[in-house]
This record gives structure tokens, sequence and C-alpha cells, in this order.
């Protein structure tokens, strides 16, 4: 990607006339409507943003944690608030900017807060720098501009492939047989992920088939539970899956 081409990329702090093109070409978000999320975008200077799949750009007018929430509480998948009590917990997958995955599929963040960049480390195909900027480029032709460093980037992303990997074990153990995170991950043939296949995250489970199915379904019951307990009628403001 040449100087003049960087315009090509899209910067979730900068306006741009990518950015007038794919909110025009931009559908409502239904989360119903999508099995699979390749990144969701930061809108600049407006709240919402676009969340990509292989085929469709969506628009949501609302922060991305609460976007995936919505995502998560339609297709009754993990709670990211859980999630990530349980990830700390573990302690083998970093103490914050924690993944959020289900069986099939996992999204990083690229910053701790509530509005920034997710992105779905399966969908990568590279990870590049053209002059002081990383960018990183998704198998379905997307370009974003990166706000870190391609050291960190690579380490979310592997993070939430040992995740994803942990998780599906823990479901699918039964009928797919695997020793290693490896053997749970399903990688298309691309730069980024043939990177991701020699990471040493990568060769080895940290934890007991079924622990962080386990101790999920036990936080989340303390979680929602809890504040029944002082109020009932506190029910009402719950979100449950």
């Amino acid at each position: 990607m040449d100087e003049m081409n960087q315009q090509e990329a899209l910067n979730d702090r900068q306006w741009s006339q990518l950015w007038e093109r794919y909110l025009e070409e931009a559908i409502e978000f239904d989360p119903l409507t999508i099995h699979e999320i390749n990144c969701i975008v930061p809108i600049p200077d407006r709240a919402g943003v676009l969340i990509f799949t292989d085929t469709e750009i969506h628009f949501s007018n609302i922060n991305a944690v609460k976007t995936l929430h919505l995502f998560s509480s339609a297709h009754s998948f993990s709670d990211y608030e859980v999630l990530s009590i349980c990830l700390k917990k573990l302690g083998h997958f970093g103490k914050y900017k924690m993944p959020w995955a289900c069986p099939f599929f996992a999204l990083f963040p690229l910053e701790g807060k509530d509005q920034t960049i997710w992105l779905n480390p399966t969908k990568l195909s590279n990870v590049f720098k053209v002059e002081a900027r990383y960018f990183t480029e998704l198998t379905n032709g997307l370009r974003i501009v990166l706000p870190l460093h391609r050291r960190r980037f690579i380490k979310r992303a592997e993070i939430a492939c040992l995740v994803l990997a942990t998780i599906r074990r823990g479901v699918f153990h039964y009928a797919i047989k695997g020793e290693e995170p490896l053997d749970f991950l399903y990688f298309p043939d691309t730069p980024f992920a043939r990177l991701l296949r020699k990471r040493p995250c990568l060769k080895m489970f940290q934890t007991p088939i079924g622990e962080i199915n386990r101790l999920y379904q036990q936080t989340y019951s303390l979680y929602h539970c809890e504040p029944l307990m002082d109020d009932p009628e506190d029910s009402d403001h719950i979100d449950w899956l």
C-alpha cells in the first residue's frame, strides 16, 4: 500500500470518503441475520459502529460493546462482562482487553474501552507497516488502520484464538479429536494465519477440558442472581441470555 492508497484503509479516528461509501452500503444492524462477524469498527466523531461480515456491512447506532452484547443475547452466546471475569480469574489469558468468544468464532478489542475496533482473528489476511503506521487486511478485502504496534496486535489475536480453541474443546471434544489448540481452529490459507500457527500459545492448552465453560456458568449465576438477593424487583432490569 503506497502513501496515496492509505485512503483505502478505514481509520476509526479520521473521517474519509471511504466511510461515506461504506455507510451508504450499510444496512440496519439485525443480530439475528448475522452468523459470524469479521470486525466491528467505530465511526469517527459519531455515535455508532459498522459491522462487517464476509458479504455485508451493517450499521448500529450504539457503541461496539453494546452492539456485541445485542449480538450475544440474540444468539444466546457468552455475556462479555461475565466471560471477561472468568478469563481474568483463570490467569492464562492476560488481565485486560479480554477477547469475546462463542463456540464458532472470537473477537478481540484493540483498546481497553467500550468504543474500539474488534477483530475476528481467523478473518485476518495480513498485518503490515507503511511509514509509521500499521495496517491489517481482512479476508474480505477490508483494510483498517491499527492504533497499536504489530507485536501487541499479534499477541491479542493469539490470545483470542486460544480462548476460542479452549471453548471449542469444552463444547466439541466428543466430536473433534485433538490434543492442542490448533486442532480446534480453522484458519484460511493467509500470511496471518500461517503466522498464528507458529505462535507458542497455540501449541498447548492452559486449562482442563470444560474449565472455562464450568467457570462461566458459575460466574454467570453469581453475576446475575446476586442483585436479586438484595431486591427481587431488580429482576426486571437484568438482561438474561
